[in-house]
């Protein structure tokens, strides 16, 4: 990927093959697992629909100097990772002299290291009309029983009516799992954002030869895997490029319920409301993001994508797909 491309990689979703919660430190990974080292780094901005963050957590104002008590889940999570910030009272970025890498004559700082920058994020309560998408990977891509992992990302997108600051991404090296993205640290405004919600469902279901359900596979919201320890969870990741995506490890190469090859159908729903337990407290949050419309793979194989995305209703959208054998 040339440096000329750098604003359309932070629009990109990533095709990862393994599933990392990555804008999340040790102690604070959704799923209850723990994510060694650090974290990428949010470079798009995000909307928190419902007013709560990655952990499950309600967010709080955001001040000027990053602060480990801004519960969102992003980077900065921990002291050490806040610590510049309060030492130098300086405002993001973090750029580690130490950390930087040179390509085509520009100076970069890569993703998953010191260095700490953080996209425009939106603390709030509101209803919010999105975009759904569902991944390069399925609407764009032809797979075969014989695959071993599909990497599922899904989630929700929205245009704001005021620019806010993102920080353009590059490609440094690598490709697919091991591609290494970084930034220059020199933000720019943009009115493309994530949306959040923890109301956001995966349903994973098989076909008949006549289209029809045979089956569910798999069913989980976002909230259902807080507190979850272990196990393949439907959780939330920022991607190597820094955009916020919804992410599940479909393990085709275990699933003996129902035959890989044929007809599958893969919902992305926002359910009316969630409940999940945060240290002593319950939590109940009514939903409040809706499907617009959605936003069509721009890298399908062909003139356009092999399997649409269809708009069911303000809450659920889906695509179908079919295995080849």
């Amino acid at each position: 990927m040339k440096v000329s491309r750098i604003i359309q990689t932070l629009l990109a979703v990533t095709a990862a093959a393994t599933l990392a919660v990555t804008g999340i430190s040790a102690a604070a990974a959704p799923g209850g697992g723990e994510e060694e080292g650090y974290g990428n780094n949010l470079s798009m901005p995000i909307v928190f629909a419902d007013g709560y963050g990655l952990t499950g957590m309600a967010t709080q104002d955001y001040t000027t100097y990053p602060t480990v008590t801004e519960d969102d889940g992003l980077r900065p999570r921990t002291e050490a990772e806040a610590l510049p910030f309060t030492e130098l009272g300086e405002p993001m970025p973090y750029l580690d002299p130490a950390d930087k890498v040179m390509l085509e004559g520009v100076d970069y700082y890569a993703q998953k290291g010191p260095s700490v920058w953080k996209a425009f994020a939106k603390d709030a309560v509101i209803k919010v009309k999105s975009l759904v998408y569902l991944g390069d990977n399925l609407t764009g891509h032809q797979w075969t029983a014989s695959t071993k992992i599909i990497h599922l990302e899904m989630g929700l997108q929205r245009e704001l009516q005021v620019a806010q600051p993102g920080y353009p991404m590059t490609s440094l090296s690598g490709e697919k799992s091991s591609e290494v993205f970084g930034t220059t640290g020199e933000p720019t405004l943009t009115t493309t954002a994530r949306v959040y919600t923890p109301l956001g469902h995966l349903v994973i279901k098989k076909l008949n030869k006549a289209g029809k359900v045979a089956g569910t596979l798999y069913t989980q919201a976002i909230y259902e895997g807080y507190g979850v320890d272990g196990g393949n969870q439907f959780a939330v990741e920022v991607t190597g490029s820094g955009a916020l995506s919804y992410a599940y490890n479909w393990w085709l190469r275990d699933v003996t319920t129902f035959a890989k090859a044929g007809g599958w159908r893969i919902i992305f729903k926002i359910d009316k409301s969630g409940t999940w337990t945060v240290g002593d407290t319950t939590v109940n949050a009514p939903r409040n993001a809706k499907i617009l419309g959605s936003v069509v793979s721009e890298e399908a194989e062909g003139e356009g994508p092999l399997f649409p995305i269809e708009i069911l209703n303000p809450y659920k959208a889906r695509v179908d797909i079919q295995i080849l054998k």
